[in-house]
C-alpha cells in the first residue's frame, strides 16, 4: 500500500514537472517572438482577394518555380510572368534599394512552389505580352490569395494601371488607400508621399502620385487641360490628347465636371510650362472629392 502511494505521488510530482517545463518553454518562445524583429518573423498577410469580373482566366493552374524580381516569376519552369498593374519603387537602377528586394522576398514566401492562376484581358491579344515576351497577368494563389493585392498591401508596391492593362484598377487602389492609412511600408516614407501640385517639379521624370483641387480646365489645340492654379504656364498640370479624349467619352466620365474637385493623378512627371503629366486612361484619375 506504501508502495503504491509512493508511486502515484512520483507520477503526480512528475506530470507537475513536465507541466512546468511546458509551459516555462511556451512562454520563452513567445517572449522570443515578441522580441523579434518584424523581419524575422515574416510579413503578416491577411487573405486579399482580387476582383477579376472583368477579366477572363487565361491559365487556370500553373506552378510558380522562379521569383525573378519584385513583379516578376516563373511558372511551370518556362514562362516569364509580370504581376501586371503594380510598380515597386526603386532606388536607382545601379542601387534599387531595399524596397525591391523586400517585394521579391514577399513573392518568394507567398507564391514559391506554390499553384496560381492567371487572369488576363477579356480581348485576346490586347495587355496580354510585353515587349520582352513575358506573359502579363493579374495572379492569384490557389487558395484565393492575390499576389497583386498582397505586395500593394505591405506598402512595396504602388498602382499603375496601363491603357491595354486597366483592369481591377478600383480593386487595386483600395489597397493602396489602405497600406497609406496604415503608413505601411513605402508610405512610412517620405520619399513615396503622394505630391501636392507645388513638390511635383521636384520630381521631373518619375513615376508620381499627385493630388489637388482643379483650379480650372481648358481646351487648346486639341489638348485637354487640368489646371491647379492660376499659373498654367508654369505650375502643374494634366494633359489629355483628343485621341484619348474618346476613352473618357466612351466611359461617361465628363472632364469638364472636375472644375473644383480634388483629384489624385499618377504617371511619369514631365517638364513642359512646368511640371506635367500626360493621362493616357481613366483609370490614372481618381476622384478624391
Amino acid at each position: 500500500m506504501a508502495f503504491k502511494q509512493s508511486l502515484l505521488a512520483f507520477c503526480v510530482a512528475l506530470m507537475a514537472f513536465f507541466g512546468a517545463f511546458s509551459a516555462t518553454a511556451q512562454e520563452a518562445a513567445e517572449d522570443t517572438a515578441q522580441s523579434a524583429p518584424k523581419e524575422a518573423q515574416g510579413p503578416m498577410l491577411p487573405m486579399i482577394r482580387g476582383d477579376f469580373r472583368d477579366m477572363r482566366l487565361a491559365v487556370a493552374k500553373a506552378k510558380v518555380t522562379d521569383v525573378i524580381d519584385g513583379v516578376t516569376i516563373e511558372v511551370d519552369g518556362k514562362h516569364k510572368v509580370r504581376l501586371v498593374g503594380v510598380w515597386v519603387p526603386w532606388d536607382s537602377p545601379e542601387d534599387p534599394g531595399d524596397n525591391v528586394k523586400k517585394a521579391q522576398t514577399l513573392l518568394k514566401k507567398f507564391a514559391m512552389g506554390r499553384m496560381v492562376r492567371l487572369y488576363q484581358p477579356r480581348k485576346e491579344g490586347v495587355g496580354t505580352q510585353n515587349r520582352l515576351g513575358q506573359i502579363l497577368a493579374q495572379v492569384e494563389r490557389d487558395d484565393g490569395l492575390w499576389l497583386q493585392g498582397a505586395l500593394i498591401y505591405s506598402g512595396l508596391a504602388t498602382v499603375m494601371t496601363s491603357p491595354s492593362n486597366p483592369e481591377s484598377a478600383s480593386r487595386m487602389y483600395q489597397v493602396e488607400a489602405d497600406a497609406r492609412k496604415r503608413k505601411a511600408g513605402l508610405w512610412d516614407d517620405a520619399r513615396w508621399a503622394v505630391l501636392t501640385p507645388e513638390k511635383a517639379t521636384d520630381f521631373v521624370n518619375e513615376y508620381r502620385i499627385v493630388e489637388g483641387r482643379v483650379f480650372s480646365t481648358a481646351m487648346k489645340n486639341n489638348v485637354f487641360y487640368i489646371n491647379f492654379s492660376r499659373d498654367w504656364r508654369t505650375d502643374f498640370t494634366v494633359t489629355i490628347s483628343s485621341d484619348k479624349r474618346l476613352t473618357f467619352a466612351r466611359e461617361g466620365i465628363n472632364l469638364m465636371g472636375l472644375n473644383g474637385k480634388t483629384i489624385r493623378v499618377r504617371g511619369w512627371v514631365r517638364n513642359f510650362n512646368g511640371p506635367m503629366i500626360e493621362i493616357t486612361h481613366p483609370e490614372q484619375i481618381e476622384v478624391v472629392k
